[in-house]
């Protein structure tokens, strides 16, 4: 009988990690939901994080997006996208991505129930009460603009598609966490802070993802958000059997190992420059815009002259003013619509 390699007897990612990024959007805004977003990824078991970025910065790239380009759009969100540049470039990445795990959605709708299906990740939209704003999704088209056709996207989804399988990585998952101002507003109240809102809402997402795929040796990179170094006692409350460890402490990284589990976690400054974190802002920056463009189709149905806002703290201040007697008019509380923090 002819012998049988080890190699043959493991399933095809026995010898991977899997690698979770994790990044939010709109933080530090009092509009719309909290979005946080993930990406899951397969790579070789000793490829670093710096050596996964190198392999695939030639293909993947924090650059505009143009008829015919060779390169995939992926970045920090906010460098692929800025108020009034319009969405495509965003748009023309993510939607790339997303066609190589099959999901094609024409609609805003249907991206929110293949990122963020109400039964299993996030918060159902429709479930929330007194968000008549998020009622039409489904008249949202994806993409925005019909310059970035089906056969475009195609074209970057098979640019991508070499790329990783030039070196073993693969795509498997983009997922979403929506937390709605109403369910923010609650969860502020009770914790007493976003930060830790935020933190403990990131970990609920990263473990959703693990639970969906097969138990492996798994690293956690989180994009961190303000001064908070010490996230151990996080840890332990989110996974009080892992016994975590810190490894490293420093300005720009704090990392955490499980003794009892291969996780590793890792909260960085920047992070979203890391092709997982990167992906997972882009999922949470582009479903942010998509959710405040149809707040503002809401109001200015009901306030033709009312302009509409970007959300940043000043004219978001403006546009609060200037519905506030509508939104009494049709009864709708200010927790609803205005996130306290």
């Amino acid at each position: 009988m002819k012998a049988t390699g080890v190699a043959q007897l493991l399933p095809s990612n026995a010898c991977k990690n899997l690698i979770i990024g994790i990044d939010e959007a709109g933080y530090g805004h009092n509009l719309w939901p909290l979005l946080i977003g993930a990406s899951a990824w397969r790579v070789p078991r000793h490829m670093s994080d710096t050596q996964l970025t190198g392999l695939l910065n030639g293909t993947f790239r924090p650059a505009a997006w143009s008829q015919n380009c060779q390169h995939v759009p992926l970045g920090d969100s906010k460098k692929l996208y800025h108020s009034g540049g319009g969405l495509s470039t965003l748009e023309a990445g993510l939607l790339a991505m997303l066609w190589l795990l099959g999901r094609t959605p024409g609609n805003v709708e249907q991206l929110l129930l293949q990122v963020a299906p109400p039964k299993s990740r996030g918060i159902d939209l429709s479930s929330q009460a007194a968000t008549p704003w998020y009622d039409d999704l489904d008249r949202l088209p994806v993409p925005s603009k019909r310059a970035l056709s089906d056969a475009e996207i195609d074209r970057l989804c098979q640019l991508a598609r070499g790329a990783l399988h030039e070196h073993d990585i693969e795509l498997i998952d983009v997922s979403a966490q929506v937390i709605t101002e109403s369910h923010f507003n609650h969860q502020v109240a009770r914790w007493g802070s976003k930060g830790l809102v935020l933190s403990q809402q990131s970990l609920v997402l990263a473990e959703q993802t693990m639970s969906i795929h097969p138990p492996e040796a798994t690293e956690i990179y989180c994009d961190r958000q303000g001064g908070r170094k010490n996230y151990l006692p996080l840890l332990l409350q989110w996974k009080p059997d892992a016994w975590f460890s810190e490894t490293a402490a420093s300005n720009h990284r704090c990392s955490y190992h499980a003794t009892s589990a291969p996780l590793e976690i890792h909260f960085t400054v920047g992070g979203d420059t890391f092709p997982p974190t990167a992906l997972a802002s882009m999922v949470a920056k582009y479903l942010r815009e998509r959710l405040m463009e149809s707040f503002n189709l809401f109001w200015q149905q009901h306030l033709p002259d009312l302009k509409p806002t970007a959300g940043y703290p000043v004219d978001a201040v403006r546009f609060r003013d200037q519905i506030q007697q509508e939104a009494i008019r049709q009864s709708l509380p200010a927790e609803c619509w205005w996130r306290c923090r």
